[in-house]
């Protein structure tokens, strides 16, 4: 009696075990035909993959451009710079340095003319004399005061007349040292001389005679250094995406340099916000404008492939993932779609499978044809 009831416990445990791996099986089978949607494995050589123009590429990996593209402002790095600029609108009228060029303080860079530095220049000039005149008149009602001649009310009045001419007067040579003109020396040989207020390369400065400057505006900038950086502006509909750190990358996705910043301010004009790169290689020019990528932050779970490498078949976007004897054909979520590049889910990959990537054209054909014919 004991030996029949373990024969039929044994029996059991077989039927349970049995029931179990082949629950497993159809479960297994299930995920593998959700991944593959019915797709068969297309069988190239790998002589043949290279004939068709497909290579075999990691499906991580941490080379691939995960890029936005943007246009971006070259410029010099402005945190140690200088500039010069004017209140009124002038002409240029004579040009001694170009932009780029190692610049000393006190080296004459250009001459600029208008109306309203005419005028000023009048009025220092005038300011001057009158200055003149007060400082005697005040030296001479000193002397009269000390002897007893005036009365020290008199002395007060010539001598605060003669500070009050002083005051004026720095100010207005002071207006003249911010448009970069020496007061005591303003006259060139065709308009008033321009001279650098600092020592550094000459990153701004007028590029023609007869060019005419509006008011308030920067013609003369001197940096300390040669770092440059790039100014991006970035729509505010994506500017979650580009973050301090954030590395950049040239349009044939080499690595140029970092983010630095990212503003809070929203510009209202064009809804975007200003982020700023320095560029530590790579090969620009100031003032250009250059085509690059910023590598926004990837979501968990998640690979980069090239847009070479996901093809859309119908409703399905479609991978190749490399076999012994082929391609299997892997339907995957795409996350985003970004500038030469696709985010997908990283759901069913062990992350370690190499995928094709090119013409992927020709293995949807093939894919297709099988189809047809009936082969899944």
């Amino acid at each position: 009696m004991k030996k029949l009831l373990i024969c039929v416990f044994c029996a059991v445990c077989a039927l349970f075990a049995a029931d179990t791996n082949s629950a497993k099986n159809a479960s297994s089978a299930k995920t593998a035909h959700a991944n593959n949607a019915g797709y068969s494995e297309v069988k190239v050589t790998p002589m043949q993959a290279q004939g068709l123009g497909i290579k075999d590429v990691p499906i991580q990996n941490p080379a691939i451009t995960r890029g936005v593209p943007f246009n971006a402002l070259i410029d010099f790095d402005d945190k140690d710079s200088t500039t010069q600029s004017s209140t009124f609108d002038v002409v240029v009228v004579a040009i001694y340095m170009r932009e780029g060029e190692q610049i000393k303080k006190g080296n004459e860079i250009c001459e600029i003319s208008s109306n309203e530095l005419n005028n000023l220049y009048f009025e220092i000039e005038n300011t001057q004399n009158k200055y003149r005149v007060a400082e005697e008149i005040a030296q001479k009602d000193k002397e009269l005061f000390e002897a007893g001649v005036i009365s020290q009310r008199e002395y007060q009045a010539s001598y605060l007349a003669s500070k009050e001419l002083f005051l004026k007067l720095t100010q207005l040579k002071n207006v003249f040292k911010l448009f970069g003109i020496d007061p005591d020396k303003p006259r060139g040989v065709y308009g008033f001389r321009i001279i650098a207020n600092d020592t550094g390369i000459l990153s701004v400065a007028p590029k023609n005679t007869g060019e005419k400057i509006p008011a308030f505006t920067p013609y003369v900038r001197i940096s300390k250094n040669n770092n440059l950086l790039a100014r991006i502006k970035i729509p505010l509909s994506i500017s979650d995406y580009v973050l301090p750190g954030s590395k950049v990358y040239s349009e044939g996705g080499q690595y140029v340099g970092d983010i630095s910043s990212v503003s809070v301010v929203v510009d209202k004009n064009n809804n975007s916000i200003m982020a700023i790169a320095d560029l530590k290689k790579g090969v620009f020019r100031v003032g250009e404008v250059a085509d690059v990528y910023i590598e926004g932050k990837q979501p968990e779970n998640t690979f980069a492939l090239p847009s070479e490498a996901v093809i859309k078949n119908g409703k399905d976007n479609l991978i190749f993932v490399k076999t012994a004897g082929g391609y299997m054909p892997r339907v995957v979520q795409v996350v985003e779609k970004r500038s030469k590049s696709f985010v997908i889910s990283s759901k069913g990959f062990k992350g370690n499978e190499q995928i094709a990537s090119g013409a992927l054209v020709t293995l949807k054909g093939l894919v297709n044809n099988i189809g047809d014919s009936g082969a899944h």
